[in-house]
């Protein structure tokens, strides 16, 4: 994969903390992928090959990179997803008076 000037790989290595091998090929290949699609509208599809020079000009740049971290998540931290309980204070019978302290500790102050 060809990288412009731009591409600065330390950034995208410190903004892909959780990331294991092969979510930074998943990450490499979707940046070149919107790379592609950006050259989409420029490419003759009844050609039989590509002009001249067309791959040499096609460079994967840092906003694709920054576009693909968009879509692509870290394996390791998938399993850290909060989940918020629908449970309300109505639904929990007797115990007031520990309802009563979790709310003035914990719900009160926020």
């Amino acid at each position: 994969m060809k990288l412009a000037e731009d591409v600065d790989l330390e950034w995208i290595a410190e903004n892909c903390n959780g990331y294991v091998g092969a979510d930074l090929a998943q990450l490499c290949t979707e940046a070149a992928m919107l790379c592609i699609r950006e050259k989409a509208d420029i490419i003759d599809y009844d050609a039989d090959k590509l002009p001249d020079g067309m791959l040499d000009n096609m460079k994967v740049t840092m906003q694709n990179f920054r576009d693909a971290l968009k879509a692509c998540n870290p394996s390791t931290l998938r399993d850290t997803i909060v989940e918020i309980p629908t449970t309300k204070w109505a639904d929990i019978g007797g115990l007031e008076d520990i309802k009563k302290q979790l709310k003035e500790m914990i719900q009160y102050p926020i």
